[in-house]
């Protein structure tokens, strides 16, 4: 018996699907009224969150990329991540980018499109002009030559202007995050706590009093967003509780705990749920994995080096494959889903957006192998799982997902 090419009878099946669906429909296919408002929010209170980083969107769409619906067909990628059962998305934010993107002027672009497709918005505040993680946290240009006491203004005052703009047109956040993988502290050096020489009662005061001085931002804009605590520790427990046992002697209120798991990086899943288990029951905050990804492909579309393209940094059991990227997604969705107490809030998926936009470019995309489309922009498996049924697990097309009305 021949092998049956899933992939194939995948895109197949869909194809049948567009063409069934179209053929219904009265007037042009692609005909749909002008939306004069919002969509009504696609997330009810308490759901489980289904969410995707979307930062990347303006910079992909101005260099050219192209976002396809599930029949083939240019698409808004909101539109599309709402059709798929997505629910949440981030925004990325930095001080001032030497690009452009991913600045507050950006961001309050991408909320209002966000908004207008009924999203609920996590706001990423990196402090600085570019990425900031457990390796980079460096303070922004203009920030550079600040005492301590003026860098806390000045983290107040920035927080609460991009919240107030935010609030003004009529996208306020839904979540905050005051940082982005502070594991290792944020604004370094004032708010630096690792490695070692930096992990004094100092240095976490000195971490404390920066965060604070974001959480003031937020609720002097008079937002009422809940606020998140972000490291990259997923798979690993123990790091997790020294940063959040230290930041905790510090009397630092937040309400939500956000980790980052990639499986390349941080280990099996066994470990992603013995992290979540241990922190749900000592902690008693809600969790939300806010960053994950895994790829499709072990192949390339620019010449942008990819950070993942090598066999040894797969996940055992999961391929490089449409197939082996929705199972993990599933499957990590099912872990934070069985947290104990109801503590799993949600999963955000990074990087979704980032596709390529030119065969030949050096600065392109180091994550298209990671992204939810193809190479032609074309949704990938893994963006059905987050229309799965909780219950059945059974993918829907995105185009029967859901339907505006026409």
């Amino acid at each position: 018996m021949m092998p049956v090419n899933r992939a194939l009878l995948r895109k197949v099946a869909l194809l049948a699907l567009c063409l069934a669906w179209m053929v219904g429909l009265p007037g042009p296919v692609h005909e749909r009224p002008v939306q004069a408002a919002a969509m009504p929010a696609v997330v009810a209170p308490g759901a489980f969150i289904k969410g995707v980083d979307v930062s990347y969107v303006t910079r992909v769409e101005q260099r050219g990329g192209v976002y396809r619906d599930a029949c083939g067909a240019p698409g808004d990628v909101f539109e599309i991540m709402r059709e798929s059962g997505v629910n949440y998305v981030r925004l990325r934010l930095w001080y001032a980018p030497p690009e452009g993107y991913c600045n507050a002027a950006d961001a309050l672009a991408l909320a209002a499109r966000a908004s207008q497709e009924g999203f609920k918005i996590l706001l990423d505040l990196h402090y600085s002009d570019g990425w900031a993680d457990p390796g980079n946290q460096t303070k922004p240009v203009a920030w550079q030559g600040l005492t301590y006491a003026q860098l806390q203004t000045a983290v107040t005052t920035y927080t609460y202007q991009i919240v107030s703009d935010l609030i003004q047109q009529n996208t306020p956040p839904d979540m905050v995050q005051i940082g982005n993988e502070i594991t290792a502290g944020l604004l370094w050096d004032d708010g630096r706590v690792a490695p070692s020489e930096f992990d004094t009662p100092a240095q976490w005061a000195n971490l404390a009093g920066l965060i604070r001085a974001g959480s003031d931002g937020v609720s002097a804009a008079g937002s009422t967003a809940q606020l998140m605590i972000h490291i990259d520790r997923g798979g690993d427990n123990a790091g997790a509780r020294w940063f959040l046992d230290n930041l905790i002697a510090q009397d630092v209120a937040f309400d939500v705990i956000g980790l980052s798991y990639y499986s390349y990086w941080h280990g099996p899943m066994a470990q992603l749920q013995a992290t979540l288990d241990d922190l749900a029951l000592k902690y008693d905050k809600g969790i939300i994995l806010v960053e994950t990804a895994y790829p499709w492909t072990l192949g390339w579309n620019d010449w942008t080096h990819n950070l993942i393209g090598l066999p040894a940094q797969l996940l055992p059991g999961y391929a490089a494959s449409e197939a082996g990227q929705a199972a993990f997604l599933r499957d990590v969705i099912q872990h934070v889903q069985a947290t104990p107490n109801g503590k799993g809030l949600g999963v955000f998926y990074w990087g979704g957006e980032w596709i390529s936009t030119g065969i030949t470019d050096t600065q392109g995309s180091s994550w298209e192998n990671q992204a939810l489309f193809d190479f032609d922009g074309n949704p990938v498996a893994a963006l059905s799982v987050f229309s799965a049924d909780a219950a059945t697990g059974i993918y829907l097309p995105l185009m029967l997902v859901h339907q505006a009305p026409r």
